[in-house]
């Protein structure tokens, strides 16, 4: 099994990220997809439907020449109940996913640590067990981090002005991001209160600072390259098909429909390859926060005299 408690630097923090998904990736992507695939489903329908009924509208004021006239806004206020229903869902959808993308790297991680038995069964018991703290978690951080990343951004647009805060804002804000994800992985992983862990999660940022920023940085340009490809791909075979299509001549009402069917598939497809994504986040930060713990605690070693000392016996 993947050895999480063990001293690490920069490089080792990005290529165990990688050793890691290759040891655990089948299993850890098919418990992840049983417990969130159905939710991230039904959320991509909503945004599907939300998307589609927009779009049509749109494109129909366009091909009817009325989209300076009210007939856009007679076709959306036609559809306010949908568009109600669908957006209430959709944000209690985007909650729920969220959590669940939080938690559970989290309880894999902490399954792994303990060297337990990894089911989708013992992955949910220990989510449901945590949710409580979850919760907390969530909204405690809201009136907590969250004023703290407006003074911030203020203050670094401030400094832009002298240049400066150019490249202070991509140091403070993955730090930031890195500060809120051990924090909540030391909240999770211990009986702390939440104020002890949003402390530790800054001591443990602290005590190897540039290793881990700089790590969540390369983590973060990675899931950006991989998320704009993947969603560019439909963009790429749309644009494709249009030019190919432009000697058959065709209509108008094709043409906007062909836009529309691909701006949603677009939609559909960045929000499933977003969340799938950003495993390869939580799963860094897990790996940070195990490794920088060990360093505290000495729990490798701890370990390796223990099972010594059981061979001995």
């Amino acid at each position: 099994m993947f050895q999480l408690y063990q001293k690490r630097n920069f490089s080792e923090f990005i290529s165990d990220t990688f050793a890691f998904l290759k040891e655990e990736g089948k299993n850890y992507f098919k418990n992840y997809f049983i417990i969130n695939g159905p939710l991230l489903l039904i959320l991509s329908v909503c945004v599907y439907l939300l998307t589609k009924v927009y779009m049509e509208a749109v494109f129909s004021s366009m091909i009817n020449d009325n989209i300076n006239s009210n007939g856009l806004l007679n076709d959306l206020m036609n559809n306010i109940p949908l568009f109600i229903t669908l957006g209430l869902l959709s944000f209690l959808l985007i909650i729920i996913i969220s959590m669940i993308n939080y938690s559970f790297p989290i309880s894999y991680l902490k399954l792994v640590g303990t060297k337990s038995e990894i089911t989708t069964q013992t992955i949910f018991d220990l989510m449901k067990e945590k949710i409580g703290k979850t919760i907390v978690f969530f909204f405690a951080s809201l009136v907590i981090f969250m004023p703290i990343l407006v003074i911030a951004c203020i203050l670094l647009v401030l400094l832009c002005f002298i240049i400066i805060g150019f490249p202070l804002f991509f140091i403070v804000i993955p730090a930031f991001f890195s500060w809120v994800k051990l924090s909540y992985y030391d909240y999770i992983s211990s009986e702390y209160s939440y104020m002890k862990s949003v402390g530790n999660g800054f001591d443990l940022l602290r005590s190897k600072f540039w290793p881990i920023v700089g790590s969540t940085i390369v983590m973060y340009i990675i899931y950006y390259i991989i998320s704009s490809a993947i969603t560019m791909i439909p963009y790429l075979f749309g644009i494709l098909s249009f030019f190919t299509d432009l000697d058959s001549k065709p209509n108008q009402a094709e043409t906007l429909s062909m836009m529309s069917i691909l701006v949603t598939m677009v939609m559909v497809i960045s929000i499933i390859s977003s969340y799938t994504l950003q495993n390869l986040i939580f799963i860094n930060q897990g790996i940070i926060f195990y490794s920088v713990t060990d360093e505290k605690e000495n729990i490798s070693i701890k370990s390796d005299i223990d099972l010594i000392g059981s061979e001995s016996e």
